[in-house]
């Protein structure tokens, strides 16, 4: 694969992951309290606990949150690294 497919295939990879309103509205509220959150994700959104597991999925498979301590299930962080590289990536658009 070419350099320029590889990142073409990075950044359809990390919309996808934020191609869904629950996705966008968790990583924005992580971004609002600028620490890793601790608690379970309920408060936030008005979803089944197991349909906010799987929007946690996505985003952790992309990479752009991550757990915080092995044995803390509830606590998750934002990898800022990871949205500013897709800032950079759109922004090469």
């Amino acid at each position: 694969m070419s350099k320029q497919t590889d990142t073409d295939t990075e950044l359809a990879a990390l919309c996808k992951a934020l191609g869904h309103p629950a996705r966008v509205k968790i990583v924005r509220h992580m971004l609002k309290v600028n620490a890793c959150y601790f608690g379970g994700l309920t408060e936030v959104l008005n979803l089944a606990p197991s349909t906010i597991s799987q929007h946690v999925s996505a985003l952790k498979k992309a990479g752009i949150i991550t757990e915080g301590e092995k044995d803390c299930r509830s606590c998750h962080c934002i990898e800022a690294d990871k949205l500013q590289r897709l800032k950079t990536l759109i922004d090469a658009l």
